[in-house]
């Protein structure tokens, strides 16, 4: 029985918007049997249950965020430097010293197929790989039953069903493809066959994995579709209104229209479709505000907790697109914990960031830009223990403080994003004075340090910083690196003239994907 892995269950959301009201769903017959899409609210309940589940704390609510792939990325900190990338650097493929390097998880969790391996590292990407492919399936169960139903729904309604499900479809693939193929410009980038790209039902069937190419001409033909379709129904971007919220309210916690687009502009921007990469990004910038969708402005970061700190500090007003998860403060606070937690361990902590400390004589030049630029005091955790990322973290648990937070909510697409995909595409599309004049932009709403430079790889390596600093907490730092294939991925560990950096490969970008699959027949 093979590939029974990417998907043994199908989990529908029935009755009110709850996660304590999902069913598990086990055979066809039995969805039918229940009659789940008699109705528009089994539609309703089947889509909110695909952004639940990508909210799961192994998947995007944690692990594929502000957690192991921000850890990845270098953008948690790591304990020693110099002893982990002294160790990870020479003795990466030693199974000897499997003890001292693999538990680093760090970088690309440490996966060498026949060298360093543990059941710890393998659990974790056999629950990525299960949930993401699980929601995909989901995703396709929602988008055949659209296609046969004879529910009359709201003008509009179907289309935005269909163009949220093939989103969500189109984005877990996307990640995928940068997570688990090999970097696309690597000698097999393009042409490796890794992992499926699942547009059936049957969980038990064996689908053959595809290239890198193959998966993503289906993702980009699934936005286009989406986009196609949304443009004049979604609310967000046209004048239309609809009579369930589910359409109407809270389009950011939603894959809206312009999410779709700013989705368009990551996958073009992964394979260097550069012109294609700077449109999408681009009418997203120029739609932003009409969205209401802008950076956090001086009055929103002075609205304070208890503690001083900004209640809005995850600047949830940038978000394109994110997901609501309760358990995001409490997987922080274990984070954060000064002797390493249960979510990342002793060896990775969300702690010190040496750009946070803002200090140019304390802070390499990898790090640096400028101690007046807003993130760090939205983002430095300023209460015991100090110094460490607090994005996500409240601080206080009274019920005055709980009334002024936001929702909690991790960020998967944002406008910062945007900003840095439109510069970095504009070098090569239009001319590197518009790629530096919208990456300026970013820098001035930031009131940090300007770059000044034209030249287009200094431009370049500009931008790749300021990932850095941008996507703190995103996940999306890690992708960066893997997409320019960066032969050095710095490190959060840094003291006064040493850079501390892990040297990288096409393996150490490349995560295996699970022995399960491996060992029932998907080989590589």
């Amino acid at each position: 029985m093979k590939i029974r892995y990417i998907a043994t269950l199908l989990l529908l959301a029935v009755g009110t918007v709850s996660c304590k009201d999902w069913l598990d769903v086990y055979p066809r017959s039995e969805i039918t049997s229940n009659k789940v899409f008699e109705n528009e609210d089994g539609f309703y309940s089947a889509l909110a249950g695909l952004y639940i589940k990508m909210a799961d704390d192994k998947l995007y609510g944690f692990d594929l965020t502000c957690g192991y792939l921000d850890m990845m990325g270098g953008a948690v900190y790591t304990g020693g430097g110099a002893y982990l990338t002294y160790y990870a650097n020479n003795f990466y493929n030693d199974p000897s010293y499997a003890v001292t390097v693999a538990p680093l998880q760090f970088p690309a969790f440490n996966h060498t197929r026949g060298a360093i391996r543990t059941e710890r590292t393998d659990a974790t990407y056999e629950a990525i790989w299960t949930k993401m492919y699980n929601t995909i399936t989901n995703a396709n169960l929602l988008l055949q039953e659209l296609k046969t139903t004879d529910v009359a729904f709201e003008t509009g309604v179907k289309e935005l069903l269909t163009g949220e499900a093939l989103a969500v479809r189109a984005y877990l693939h996307l990640d995928l493809v940068r997570l688990f193929q090999p970097p696309y410009l690597s000698e097999q980038g393009r042409t490796a066959k890794r992992i499926p790209y699942m547009e059936t039902l049957d969980a038990l069937k064996f689908v053959p994995s595809s290239t890198t190419d193959e998966i993503l001409d289906k993702v980009d033909a699934d936005l286009a579709h989406a986009a196609e379709i949304m443009k004049d129904n979604d609310p967000i971007s046209s004048n239309k209104s609809y009579h369930t919220l589910m359409f109407t309210t809270s389009r950011q916690y939603k894959l809206n229209y312009y999410a779709v687009k700013l989705l368009q502009a990551r996958s073009f921007l992964y394979r260097g479709k550069n012109k294609e990469a700077y449109a999408a990004a681009k009418e997203v910038i120029d739609n932003a505000a009409g969205a209401g969708v802008h950076f956090i402005t001086e009055a929103e970061r002075n609205r304070v907790d208890s503690y001083g700190t900004p209640v809005d500090r995850s600047c949830p007003m940038e978000n394109l697109f994110a997901v609501l998860t309760d358990d995001l403060d409490e997987n922080m606070q274990d984070a954060v914990k000064a002797n390493g937690g249960t979510r990342l361990g002793v060896f990775g902590k969300l702690a010190s960031n040496k750009w946070l400390s803002a200090t140019s004589g304390l802070t390499p030049a990898a790090f640096f830009s400028a101690a007046s630029d807003i993130r760090i005091n939205l983002w430095k955790r300023t209460i015991y223990p100090s110094g460490m990322i607090g994005k996500y973290i409240r601080e206080s648990s009274t019920p005055e403080d709980i009334a002024l937070y936001p929702k909690q909510a991790v960020t998967l697409l944002k406008l910062g994003e945007a900003y840095l995909i439109a510069a970095e595409a504009a070098i090569e599309a239009v001319d590197p004075g518009e790629g530096l004049s919208i990456l300026q932009q970013l820098q001035t709403a930031r009131q940090g340090g300007i770059y000044n430079s034209a030249d287009p790889e200094g431009l370049k390596a500009e931008i790749l910083l300021e990932y850095r600093r941008e996507t703190l907490g995103d996940g999306q730092l890690f992708y960066a690196y893997k997409r320019r294939n960066e032969e050095r991925l710095i490190t959060l560990y840094q003291v006064p003239e040493l850079t501390y950096y892990f040297t990288m490969d096409d393996n150490k970008y490349t995560p295996d994907i699970p022995d399960k699959e491996y060992n029932a027949g998907r080989t590589y």
